[in-house]
């Protein structure tokens, strides 16, 4: 995929491509040191940081935001996806993943939801690659946005 905003991406995404893209400085990729929480405090509660593990290549879920948290049914804090039967190696979000680590270019995406919220609509997800040396993935930053219908009860 392009760097170009596409359609259909979402507000938190777009904000988080953005805040991505501005990051680099004219690096390939930005580093997660770069990222200052006090600038994005809109983006925090969707976002989710996850470590890239290589040798073999694995992802696990370094920190988790607030509305991440509220409609899964587990903490996946420190959990490596190959210990979750619905992210192991095979599944679509793992490729995605990987694809990421390997390309090193963000993608995004629509996630399906499988938790127990009848009020969640969709979900999308921007997954934008990390490196501490500008060049080695070894992070992933992803903004998540979440449409909700609204309640029977107002």
């Amino acid at each position: 995929m392009s760097d170009d905003t596409p359609p259909g991406l979402g507000p938190r995404g777009e904000s988080g491509l953005a805040y991505w893209q501005a990051l680099r400085r004219g690096r390939r990729l930005p580093a997660r040191t770069d990222i200052d929480p006090a600038e994005i405090p809109k983006l925090l509660p969707g976002t989710i940081l996850v470590d890239v593990l290589r040798e073999p290549l694995d992802f696990r879920y370094r920190l988790v935001g607030s509305e991440i948290d509220q409609i899964s049914h587990r903490n996946f804090r420190g959990i490596r996806f190959s210990e979750i039967l619905h992210m192991r190696r095979g599944n679509r979000l793992w490729a995605q993943f990987e694809e990421v680590a390997e390309a090193r270019k963000p993608i995004w995406s629509e996630v399906p939801y499988v938790g127990a919220d009848p009020f969640i609509r969709r979900i999308r997800h921007c997954l934008m690659p990390l490196g501490a040396d500008g060049e080695t993935v070894d992070m992933i930053f992803v903004v998540v946005d979440i449409d909700r219908i609204a309640s029977a009860v107002a």
